[in-house]
């Protein structure tokens, strides 16, 4: 049985759950490429309290982030195939204790003083810098030929044919997938998940809410149909 490591986010991750030939050895979403790769926080960093996380996976993932613990998992776990996302990227990251962790929605609930200054935007220069430095790593610590990306983008309709509104922020954040797949496309032997029409389609209802990144069975289907052709090339 072919096995994967999923860096990305629960679009990635969801179609796991449908019956399928992989078996899954590890999962870190909710860490920028921004943040995953730098150097852990100071031993003298104030930190936030995981405690207020009512989940272990929201702590786990929040930790993971902050202790950067995702470089040994990808280098010390054995697997086949590491399947990479990007939808995780829209978050803005944050300098602290002489690193940088990732403002995710969990860190966010945690009563934890940030200073604005230190909070970068994905497309600021200095968030686009350390996404591309983090993006680097990751292709010098994995075979490129061992990395399948899920070219995911935000989708424009879901299920029903309901629209969802486009903004500055929509449109951003989808500028900024673009702009990571281009920049990982200069790395030879990567392959990528493609979707028809460009985008997957969105589930009217899904179990974590309707947005244009929860992804309907239909896509979740490609996607696995998809992963199945490309691991057997």
């Amino acid at each position: 049985m072919p096995s994967v490591f999923i860096y990305g986010s629960c679009v990635s991750r969801d179609p796991f759950e449908k019956p399928n030939e992989f078996e899954l050895k590890g999962y870190f979403a909710r860490s920028s490429l921004g943040s995953a790769f730098r150097q852990p926080p100071t031993a003298d960093t104030p930190l936030p309290n995981m405690d207020a996380l009512a989940s272990r996976f929201q702590q786990r993932m929040v930790q993971s982030d902050i202790h950067k613990n995702l470089a040994e998992s990808l280098t010390t776990t054995e697997y086949d195939w590491l399947v990479v996302d990007f939808i995780d990227e829209r978050m803005n990251t944050i300098e602290l204790g002489g690193t940088t962790i990732t403002q995710s929605d969990e860190l966010k609930t945690i009563e934890f003083a940030v200073d604005p200054a230190t909070v970068h935007e994905p497309w600021s220069e200095t968030g686009w810098s350390n996404r591309v430095e983090g993006l680097h790593t990751l292709v010098r610590l994995v075979d490129p030929s061992k990395i399948i990306v899920n070219r995911v983008y935000w989708a424009t309709i879901d299920t029903s044919g309901q629209p969802f509104g486009r903004s500055r922020w929509f449109d951003r954040n989808n500028r900024l997938l673009y702009d990571l797949y281009k920049e990982i496309e200069k790395s030879p032997g990567i392959r990528f998940i493609d979707y028809p029409g460009g985008a997957p389609l969105a589930a009217d209802k899904h179990g974590w809410g309707r947005q244009p990144f929860h992804y309907s069975e239909v896509s979740n289907d490609h996607f696995l149909s998809e992963l199945s052709r490309l691991t057997k090339v």
